[in-house]
């Protein structure tokens, strides 16, 4: 699989964590304008799960024009940075990191989300 791919080589050259896989479905994000569809502040953490999160991908599927609004902003070092939006383009980052996307104004923002899991940090 081409994700899994390039999750693992992405890995290995900027966080060396010690991932295994995915082991969670992906996930296809739709957010609407009309509805100021967003997703406040939160981590990709949680309890409970064999293997934890390790890092999160989210993949742009919309255009920038289709949507107004609905800014990936990501919290890490008390620093917010605002990832690009060109269609295509893949975010990765731990899931440690707070994260947000910002209101949808207008349009239609679509992205694919998935996670690599693997052993909690220690």
């Amino acid at each position: 699989m081409r994700i899994e791919q390039a999750a693992l080589a992405f890995n290995e050259r900027i966080y060396q964590f010690d991932i295994t896989c995915f082991s969670e479905p992906f996930q296809c994000t739709v957010y609407h304008g009309n509805e100021g569809g967003h997703y406040d502040w939160h981590v990709d953490r949680g309890r409970g799960l064999p293997e934890e999160r390790q890092l999160t991908f989210s993949v742009r599927l919309s255009e920038p024009s289709d949507y107004e609004g609905g800014e990936l902003q990501i919290r890490a070092a008390n620093k917010i940075s605002v990832a690009p939006n060109t269609f295509g383009t893949v975010i990765v980052f731990p899931s440690y990191n707070l994260h947000r996307v910002t209101p949808v104004t207008a349009g239609t923002r679509r992205s694919l989300v998935c996670w690599v899991n693997g052993p909690r940090f220690r």
